[in-house]
């Protein structure tokens, strides 16, 4: 139903059911009726991954964190694109995870930080993610593209003191042993055998 109107007036958007559009600096009214949105199982899918998602992102070392705000600022302007509000460091970590699903066949609910950290130290730098197509390649020079993502062997913290204790423990009866062998050399009554 389309209404034509003249003069200033200040109907309301909505009456119940109904959606009323106005055109034409309000001298035009077209009356619609509202359509029922079913939810998409692609969208199911988005809304079952998000809180999977956001604790992956959350759990990330802080150098990973830079590495893709820095990818997604050079990704904004090498694309040119009109709608850059949706480019952050987090909607190019979702893509990585998206695409990384595909590639190793792990749901997204499945993969922990470990999981994650492994695929970062097989491709450890935003040019082999890039060459691997876990990223959209970019054909600006990316000044951070050859940076680690992460280290080359990352030690749990109990395992590190433990190892530590291990090694000055090791080190210790080794001083202990060479200092028996110097003393058993330098000793007169030492027949060498």
């Amino acid at each position: 139903m389309k209404v034509y109107l003249s003069g200033d007036h200040k109907f309301p958007k909505r009456i119940g059911e109904s959606i009323l559009a106005y055109y034409a600096n309000n001298n035009v009214v077209i009356l619609r009726k509202s359509v029922k949105r079913a939810i998409l199982p692609q969208n199911i899918n988005i809304k079952n991954n998000q809180p999977y998602l956001c604790a992956l992102w959350q759990e990330m070392p802080l150098q990973v964190k830079t590495l893709f705000t820095d990818y997604a600022k050079f990704f904004k302007m090498d694309t040119k694109q009109k709608r850059t509000q949706g480019v952050s460091a987090f909607s190019m970590f979702i893509y990585f995870i998206y695409r990384a699903q595909k590639r190793f066949g792990t749901l997204i609910k499945d993969m922990s930080i470990d999981f994650v950290l492994s695929i970062f130290q097989m491709f450890n730098s935003l040019n082999k993610l890039m060459k691997e197509s876990l990223l959209y390649r970019l054909t600006m020079k990316l000044p951070t593209r050859f940076r680690h993502l992460v280290k080359k062997k990352t030690v749990l913290e109990d395992e590190a003191e433990g190892s530590m204790s291990n090694y000055s423990i090791q080190k210790g009866s080794n001083e202990l042993q060479d200092n028996d062998i110097r003393q058993s050399v330098t000793d007169p009554g030492f027949d060498g055998g």
